[in-house]
């Protein structure tokens, strides 16, 4: 695979811009436009699923593990460099003075790359890192990417304001495009029997399942606690608490299952999981929960409306978007609009499946994607001509 050939050496990231061009090149008659990506990230579909009409709007498409793979190839004019996730550049920097050294090498590298013709476009998928350890240093690296860059992606309306608070976001340099649904990615081929029985459920509990990569930030300690709290409330109601995900950090898990332990109906499934066995939980599940101490977008949530899977989540950022027209699953934190309220009436609430059928529409990567590409060419290649012949 490409990927894996770029990261092993195999071959370099000039090859693979050639070969990206002489490949889109086939296709049409116009000259191709070249979109470079990095980091990619391959456990994570977000990028597949944004890019998967690249070719027909005339762009070949890079991927790039790191950053210094980037742009090895001037193809002034008509060339974007497009940055995902921030954290590598300041991973692992143990003092403010080594995190500015880094910052100020990275601006080195976002010059360079304007001086030799390429556009630049950051896709802000979070404010700043979850539990970053150096704020200040991580508001300095987004200051510097804010200013270079051509174009700023934010994945929800929210993500403006929640931005503001840390550092300027001029309003020319942004666009809005949501998160993709996973529609068509994942098989979605079972029943919801079936998918109970591979996870080992009787037919009369009501099981919440929790997915995705195991980190603090995400608030399974006190999922954990408002389950305990629900089953309390409901002594004669048999439940359910599946936690299944990558283990990230070995000590937050060792944690998180020495806290299941000690509540009966908890389980941690510590697994990355095969994309054939994401329909087996999202069909096994009653209940879909995202309980993070902070978000701003949520991969998840647009994975429990490909699966018309119910959600439960905090009422904040995209999520309170992509729910407006039914938010009667997710919770405010108030005394009587907590977590364990939210859990408790997914119980019985029926989600409306207009709702479902609207996020559906909405956010079809096919979709998505096209308007990435239309947004890309508007901005920076009005006029030129590309695209499938």
């Amino acid at each position: 695979m490409r990927i894996r050939s770029l990261a092993d050496g195999v071959i370099t990231p000039a090859e693979a811009v050639l070969a990206a061009l002489t490949a889109q090149a086939s296709r049409t008659t116009d000259l191709p436009f070249l979109l470079n990506y990095a980091p990619v990230a391959e456990m994570n579909p977000f990028q597949r699923l944004l890019y998967c009409r690249a070719s027909d709007a005339g762009f070949a498409l890079v991927p790039a593990t790191g950053f210094d793979q980037v742009a090895p190839v001037s193809w002034a004019g008509r060339s974007v460099v497009h940055l995902h996730w921030l954290a590598s550049i300041l991973s692992g920097a143990q003092t403010m003075e080594e995190a500015r050294v880094r910052i100020a090498t990275f601006r080195t590298r976002l010059g360079m790359w304007r001086a030799a013709g390429h556009r630049i476009v950051w896709s802000m998928h979070n404010v700043l890192p979850h539990d970053c350890a150096m704020p200040e240093a991580e508001v300095q690296l987004r200051e510097v990417i804010v200013a270079q860059a051509d174009a700023v992606h934010i994945l929800s309306k929210a993500s403006v304001d929640e931005a503001r608070r840390y550092f300027a976001l001029p309003e020319e340099k942004t666009f809005h495009l949501p998160h993709p649904s996973y529609e068509g990615w994942y098989a979605d081929v079972g029943d919801r029997m079936t998918a109970r029985m591979d996870l080992g459920l009787a037919a009369d509990e009501f099981v919440f399942v929790a997915f995705g990569s195991m980190q603090r930030y995400k608030g399974l300690n006190d999922l954990v606690d408002a389950f305990a709290e629900l089953k309390r409330r409901h002594p004669h109601r048999r439940f359910q608490l599946i936690l299944a995900g990558k283990v990230v950090d070995k000590d937050f898990h060792a944690e998180i299952v020495a806290k299941c332990e000690a509540v009966s109906g908890t389980r941690v499934i510590a697994s990355a999981m095969e994309e054939r066995q994401i329909q087996t939980l999202m069909r096994g599940a009653d209940v879909s929960v995202a309980p993070y101490l902070k978000t701003l977008n949520s991969g998840v949530a647009l994975l429990s409306s490909t699966f018309r899977c119910p959600l439960v989540a905090p009422r904040a950022g995209g999520l309170a978007e992509l729910f407006a027209a039914d938010p009667h699953l997710l919770y405010g934190g108030g005394d009587d609009d907590r977590l364990v309220d939210a859990m408790e009436r997914a119980m019985t609430h029926v989600p409306r499946q207009d709702v479902f059928d609207r996020i559906l529409e909405e956010h079809r990567p096919e979709r998505i994607s096209r308007m990435f590409f239309d947004e890309i060419r508007n901005r920076f290649f009005a006029g030129m001509k590309g695209g499938e012949g």
